[in-house]
């Protein structure tokens, strides 16, 4: 995909036979990333989405993990999490397929019934982003733990500093649906 044209984005869940290929487009080395989310995926705790374009759909422009059962840190409130949304390569970003893969996990979330959508942000760029496309602070700082795994397969643990941000899918507050 070029970037001279808009991208009509479409999202599908990941499949098994899509690892390789994903490797190839966004290699993770001894991480496996791909092969984690999806695992996350077969568990039946998140779907593990990846973009193409309408008009070029054997290449991915983006990928994004929701996960049902929320994020992992427990000090933040309780709804499924959009998590490590990427668009890439990235010659591909500023140009509204990171925006349109985001309104269209909404649409899944809310087809499946819930009423709020959250992310953790690390960035005040991607912040006012997604402030500007209804998601909410909520005030609540944790840590976004994560473990990667180097060239040499020495394992990294790291914990970032994050802030909670959550969209209201039904037009409420963000905490006033909440259970």
């Amino acid at each position: 995909m070029s970037g001279m044209q808009p991208c009509d984005v479409v999202l599908r869940p990941c499949t098994a036979t899509d690892l390789p290929a994903l490797e190839d487009w966004a290699p993770t080395g001894n991480s496996r990333t791909h092969a984690m989310r999806f695992s996350h995926q077969e568990a039946g705790d998140s779907t593990y989405y990846l973009a193409t374009c309408r008009q070029d759909p054997d290449t991915f422009v983006g990928s994004c993990e929701i996960r049902w059962t929320g994020c992992a840190a427990s000090e933040v409130p309780r709804c499924p999490e959009v998590n490590g949304l990427q668009v890439w390569p990235e010659v591909l970003r500023s140009q509204g397929i990171g925006t349109r893969m985001l309104g269209l996990l909404e649409e899944e979330a809310r087809a499946r019934g819930h009423h709020e959508l959250g992310l953790g942000v690390d960035d005040s760029g991607p912040k006012r982003l997604y402030l500007r496309l209804g998601y909410v602070d909520t005030g609540h700082d944790y840590l976004d733990r994560y473990t990667w795994i180097d060239d040499a397969h020495q394992v990294h643990h790291v914990a970032d500093p994050a802030r909670w941000l959550m969209k209201p899918l039904d037009g409420e507050s963000p905490e006033s649906t909440r259970s």
